[in-house]
């Protein structure tokens, strides 16, 4: 899903963010990057003869939004404020308590063991 949009120089930078956590960044309609963010990540653009970044940051449980910033030598270009869709919220949500319930029930497992 498409998130954010930049405009550099004739060039359109893209953002996109799956409900699984996989961050794409397209340059012209081209994927430059893609990775896999919980909380945030950069990545690195390169734009014929400038570096450029963008930084992804997410805070799920203050503002449930994706603050975006592009930087080039580590001065801020451009910034957007992106709003969480409601179905990644609760998906991220379904993962947690899946994977507190798997810790609860390792960690009496373990304790069980040890203490046989």
């Amino acid at each position: 899903m498409k998130y954010a949009e930049f405009n550099i120089d004739s060039n359109k930078i893209e953002f996109c963010n799956s409900i699984f956590g996989i961050e794409s960044v397209l340059l012209n309609g081209k994927r430059i990057s893609k990775k896999f963010s919980f909380s945030g990540i950069t990545h690195d653009i390169k734009l014929h003869a400038r570096d450029l970044i963008l930084e992804s940051k997410y805070k799920q449980f203050e503002k449930k939004e994706i603050k975006l910033e592009l930087k080039e030598n580590g001065l801020l270009l451009k910034e957007q404020f992106v709003k969480i869709e409601k179905k990644q919220r609760f998906f991220w949500f379904l993962i947690g308590i899946g994977l507190g319930i798997a810790l609860y029930k390792l960690t009496n497992l373990l304790l069980e063991y040890l203490y046989q």
